[in-house]
């Protein structure tokens, strides 16, 4: 069974999240994966969905990050 994604918070709103919320929303998806990995359910799938929102979240980090270095204004996400 395919766990359902869980919109990821820049997806549910138009604002571009700050960087220490990227960051944040990053650790969270990734602590998340480690309790699903390590539970006594060993749900794999749902540990990959996490970590699959946490690079997603480190991608818009790193384009963010590319952005301020190239002198353009920060990319918002869609």
């Amino acid at each position: 069974m395919t766990p359902k994604r869980k919109p990821i918070a820049s997806e549910a709103h138009e604002e571009t999240p700050s960087l220490p919320q990227l960051c944040s929303e990053a650790a969270d998806h990734v602590a998340r994966a480690r309790v699903a990995l390590y539970d006594e359910t060993l749900d794999a799938d749902q540990a990959l969905t996490h970590l699959d929102d946490a690079i997603a979240c480190l991608q818009r980090l790193w384009a963010h990050g590319r952005a301020s270095v190239d002198g353009a204004p920060a990319a918002r996400s869609a």
